[in-house]
């Protein structure tokens, strides 16, 4: 017998359980053999009560035995069960190397894929590919905690809302590629205005929306002039021409226990609008 077959002996579950149940079976004439070759009394009830004995010894060890090397394919069982109720991924230690430990580890390993692929789905479900900002879903998705935390701390919930002015002639004149680069840029030149947890999501072609919470007056007008400022002082090169980009910026104030985010949006885009027919490139609040 080579090595190779040795070693998928020892790892098979059947050969296992093979092994037990021959051992439980020899149990009884085992027990026997060895009584009998230490001379005990060989009367019918002496060997009757001692094959009895031995019969039942086997038949505990053999069930403990095959309990034990069974028992983790039901616990592997209820864990998927409780995954696909609940969501938590399942693990069982199985100790050893037979075919059971195998089947407990695919089944981490393909549960563990399949997780990485719907996290994968989640995002693309809920990102903007080109910028890599959040798109609308997520942003409705991610407001709902940015409105209880201005419930808690007692504050106002700020929805800017802007939109690149013009952005059809920078696709017409310099391409889509271009007008692709100017979102990117916008969605990063946005970023560093903002603090680390503001909420910044696209939400249309050249649309984007912030959410903030925060107690002053002013939060919201101010954090937009910025925004808008930085946008309008980039001025990057498209096409070899050195092209002032601009935004138009609606901003609402909202109180978050009587403001719905829908609501709040909305008011933002009035506003927003209402900047447009001004002149563009300006922040309007009321």
């Amino acid at each position: 017998m080579t090595m190779g077959m040795v070693e998928r002996l020892r790892g098979s579950l059947v050969a296992k359980v093979f092994g037990v149940s021959f051992l439980a079976i020899h149990v009884p004439l085992l027990s026997l053999s060895l009584y009998l070759g230490l001379g005990r009394p060989a009367d019918p009830i002496s060997i009757l009560v001692v094959a009895l004995i031995a019969t039942l010894l086997g038949s505990v060890l053999s069930y403990l035995a095959i309990f034990q090397m069974v028992s983790p394919i039901d616990r592997l069982v209820r864990a998927v069960d409780r995954y696909q109720e609940e969501g938590i991924e399942p693990f069982v230690e199985v100790r050893g190397s037979d075919g059971v430990k195998r089947l407990a580890e695919k089944v981490s390993s393909l549960v563990r894929a399949q997780e990485q692929s719907l996290s994968a789905l989640r995002r693309q479900a809920n990102s903007d590919p080109l910028t890599g900002l959040g798109n609308r879903r997520w942003l409705q998705n991610a407001v709902s905690l940015e409105i209880s935390r201005a419930l808690r701390r007692n504050q106002w919930v700020w929805v800017i809302a802007f939109d690149l002015d013009r952005f059809k002639e920078i696709n017409d004149r310099f391409g889509h590629a271009a007008g692709d680069e100017v979102l990117m840029i916008v969605a990063e030149v946005t970023q560093r205005q903002l603090r680390p947890y503001d909420l910044i999501a696209r939400i249309g072609g050249e649309e984007f929306c912030v959410v903030s919470a925060d107690a002053s007056d002013d939060f919201g007008i101010k954090a937009a002039e910025r925004i808008r400022q930085a946008i309008e002082a980039w001025q990057p090169a498209l096409g070899g021409v050195a092209t002032t980009i601009t935004a138009s910026f609606g901003v609402f104030r909202g109180d978050p226990a009587t403001h719905s985010f829908n609501e709040m949006l909305r008011l933002a885009d009035d506003r927003l609008y209402s900047a447009k027919a001004r002149g563009r490139n300006q922040v309007v609040a009321a």
